[in-house]
């Protein structure tokens, strides 16, 4: 049921890693990329990251979130893009753990 979400509820749900996140993805297609309608921010990775410490969140899961965002046309990612490269290409930066994690965070806070 994607029609109950606009483009940018839609585009909420997956950077804030709502409940709805699924359906929201399913919803994005939906949207045009051609103009960007969300900023992610500094506080939003922070947010996120925070949650993976608390276990809300699984590894995988935030790989392919970090995937998504770098491809999409609508989201502008520039703000946080180093860290959504190192979270989203784990064969390349190395395995996503707690440890990095928290360091990633003490960066960003910087």
């Amino acid at each position: 049921m994607t029609d109950r979400f606009t483009h940018i509820e839609a585009i909420k749900a997956v950077v804030f890693f709502g409940e709805q996140r699924n359906d929201a993805f399913s919803a994005l297609l939906q949207f045009e990329q051609s103009q960007i309608v969300y900023t992610v921010t500094n506080a939003d990775l922070t947010s996120v990251l925070q949650r993976v410490l608390s276990l809300e969140i699984n590894c995988d899961d935030l790989a392919l979130w970090a995937n998504l965002l770098e491809i999409r046309g609508d989201i502008d990612h520039t703000q946080v893009e180093g860290a959504l490269y190192a979270l989203a290409n784990p064969d390349q930066m190395g395995a996503l753990t707690m440890d990095k994690v928290s360091k990633l965070i003490a960066l960003i806070d910087k």
